[in-house]
């Protein structure tokens, strides 16, 4: 059997299935937070790190703000770490145990609907994840140096997807501790160096937590291992293991846990490296937050990682037992069951085939709350219907006030008001609470709507009153509550609540809601901006001389005119020098030139449309940056110049080491114009520099090993 050729039939048919019902589905609330990060770019957020709204905005692009554009990385993504994981278990056992183990991805709830359907970011962190461990097994199985930097970069970017990441190092060294023939690793220095990659890739989001006070890491700590002394329950424990049941299907479940115990058996009395590699890389993240489930409550997708590598043992267990008769009844059991689970799903999503009100006790059946029945209040499918007639209504209410006038839209919960950003995406929506959320970074200017009027929206699952919430103070009067219910099928599944509130007046709110969770901008985050402005100061102004002028002067014409002549003369050189040192394999190393310079002009233009930073010019004014002929506002960070030039200048420095003078003097020349020139700051430099040294560094080791150069 060709299993290979059944991969792939495979993993495009439910990629083709999954496109075709993304679009169909409205937002769960969690999807539209995500959706409403892309409206706010910033290096990090209060709740995850930003690769998820890298992928969203990204998709945006090209798909616009539909439904359909939010869920197509969770699909691509999917495709993409199915193929991985097909390679990394064909690498540790063979090509059956990997199309069984991309099967039985397929199979589960938690990989085949929640990671593959819907946008979180365990789905960026499951695809980094599995590219680092298969560097990592080539790592085991060649020693080759090269992989390190894979893997490093790779765990940076699985750290900018999901704090979970932290995960991977560990389960790295680990299997360094226990695997005496490769412990010599521990006295090299790639190891060491692939934890530097990862931190520097790492390097937005503490940024951005010394700018923010340490929000989002104490936020997570706080979320993951509760702010309250430790105490031991067994309730939360099966709970979080039950919840885990319902995500991975009961009875594979089962098999998972035994699966656990085998391969430990495999690990310790076969020293199968195997095994070993599957241990390492799955049984750290789930021990933890099972540990951690013993006295406090987790999420049940949590430790989702380490089901993810375990499922290639699963596999490999399912192949060996085959032949005994119960474990293939329970095997078809197992995995009708999980498939019937992914099925109904989505099919009750489209046509409510499930009878919720069977399984409610009759006294449940009866209760009514703001006219819904609680078969319809616990249905969770209703999360994603009603919003398009919310932003209707929405429109409809603001449209019926002059333009001068128009109330600000605000809620209480943070995750409503993303639903209604989504709603109304032309529009800005304001999140007014008394617990400390994403929005509390994101709203710093309620002031301007002194004496404006509010509109106030929630729903049945979060109600409240705004009067009771905000008092008589923050504003003047409240008009009385209006509803709008949303049906679905012709039965009516929940309400949404609309109170215009008059005359804002925020020095009044309830003390509760004063107090901002974030603190003053951190002195450190303010002294590196300030080191920033003051060493381009220095460069732009003190350094400023007529000679400078006038070698810069037509290099600053051609910018101006978008043509990037310094690159241009830099590429000619360093074309020359190839020639006449690599003329054997010069095509090869053009073409590879080419790759290097395109990969890090991707990664460069992505950073710059995602961050927005503004130039000095628009910082300092036209009139206090000395400038030659180019004239830029936006899209600072990073500098694209430098990018190219030191992605040559590395490439160069590789191939033919004994110019490397000439090299340095490229890649600091370009850095070095762009800030005198009143193009950059310092910093979009000296990141650039960086992603040009890495990128070319990694691409050309690579190479190596597949052509010569």
């Amino acid at each position: 059997m060709n299993y290979k050729l059944w991969f792939w039939i495979t993993n495009i048919f439910s990629s083709l299935v999954r496109l075709l019902i993304i679009g169909k589905i409205g937002l769960t609330l969690d999807e539209a937070h995500y959706f409403t990060y892309t409206k706010y770019s910033s290096l990090s957020y209060f709740d995850h790190p930003p690769m998820i709204a890298y992928l969203i905005k990204a998709s945006n692009f090209f798909f616009t703000n539909t439904e359909f554009a939010v869920r197509f990385p969770a699909v691509l993504i999917f495709f993409l770490s199915s193929w991985i994981l097909y390679i990394c278990a064909k690498k540790l056992y063979d090509e059956k145990t990997a199309f069984i183990s991309v099967l039985l991805l397929n199979f589960l709830p938690v990989f085949s609907f929640l990671g593959a359907v819907i946008a979180i970011p365990d789905s960026p962190l499951a695809l980094f994840w599995l590219l680092s461990l298969l560097t990592f097994i080539k790592i085991v199985e060649t020693s080759s140096i090269k992989f390190w930097y894979l893997f490093g970069l790779f765990t940076g970017l699985a750290m900018l997807s999901k704090y979970n990441a932290v995960f991977l190092p560990i389960s790295a060294i680990l299997f360094l501790i226990l695997s005496k023939k490769h412990r010599f690793w521990f006295t090299r220095i790639e190891p060491y160096f692939a934890i530097s990659i990862s931190f520097i890739i790492f390097l937005p989001v503490i940024l951005w937590n010394i700018q923010n006070n340490w929000a989002s890491f104490g936020f997570q700590f706080n979320h993951g291992f509760g702010s309250s002394i430790a105490k031991f329950s067994f309730d939360l424990l099966a709970k979080a293991i039950g919840a885990q049941a319902g995500y991975i299907s009961p009875l594979l479940f089962i098999t998972f846990v035994v699966s656990i115990y085998l391969c430990l058996k495999d690990t310790l009395k076969k020293k199968n490296t195997a095994s070993l590699l599957i241990f390492c890389f799955s049984i750290p993240i789930l021990f933890l937050f099972n540990f951690v489930a013993t006295f406090n409550e987790i999420l049940p997708h949590w430790p989702i990682m380490g089901y993810l590598v375990l499922s290639i043992y699963v596999a490999h267990l399912t192949l060996k037992f085959w032949t005994i008769k119960w474990f293939r009844i329970y095997s078809y059991l197992s995995w009708g069951l999980a498939f019937l689970m992914i099925i109904i799903v989505p099919l009750h999503i489209f046509y409510r085939i499930v009878p919720i009100k069977n399984f409610l006790p009759k006294d449940q059946i009866e209760n009514v709350k703001h006219g819904i029945p609680e078969t319809e209040r616990i249905d969770i499918t209703n999360e994603v219907y009603g919003w398009k007639e919310v932003g209707n209504k929405i429109k409809k209410i603001l449209n019926s006030y002059p333009q001068s006038n128009k109330p600000f839209i605000f809620t209480y919960k943070s995750y409503l008001a993303s639903q209604l950003q989504y709603c109304v995406p032309e529009l800005r929506v304001f999140c007014i609470s008394d617990s400390p959320n994403a929005y509390d970074f994101w709203q710093k200017d309620l002031k301007k709507f002194q004496n404006k009027d509010g509109l106030f929206i929630c729903n049945d699952f979060f109600f409240a009153n705004p009067q009771d919430r905000y008092g008589t103070q923050a504003f003047s009067s409240y008009q009385e509550i209006k509803t709008l219910p949303i049906y679905r099928n012709g039965v009516k599944i929940k309400n949404f609540f609309f109170t215009i509130c008059h005359s804002f007046n925020p020095s009044k709110l309830p003390k509760e809601y004063s107090k901002s969770y974030i603190i003053k901008q951190n002195n450190i985050y303010k002294e590196l901006i300030r080191y920033d402005h003051t060493l381009f100061k220095f460069i732009n102004d003190s350094l400023k001389c007529k000679a400078l002028y006038v070698f810069l002067a037509p290099i600053s014409y051609f910018d101006s005119k978008d043509i990037n002549i310094s690159f241009l003369i830099i590429l000619v050189i360093c074309l020359v020098i190839l020639w006449q040192n690599k003329k054997d394999t010069f095509w090869t190393n053009f073409a590879l030139l080419a790759s290097v310079l395109a990969v890090g002009s991707v990664i460069e233009y992505s950073m710059k449309t995602y961050f927005e930073r503004p130039r000095p010019l628009a910082v300092f004014g036209d009139e206090n940056v000395n400038i030659i002929y180019e004239q830029v506002h936006r899209n600072s960070f990073p500098s694209g110049h430098t990018g190219l030039a030191f992605s040559i200048s590395t490439f160069m420095f590789i191939q033919v080491r004994k110019y490397w003078y000439l090299y340095i003097f490229f890649g600091v020349f370009s850095g070095f114009y762009r800030i005198y020139a009143g193009s950059h700051f310092p910093s979009d430099v000296f990141v650039a520099a960086i992603i040009g040294i890495i990128s070319a560094y990694i691409i050309v080791e690579l190479s190596k090993e597949y052509i010569k150069i």
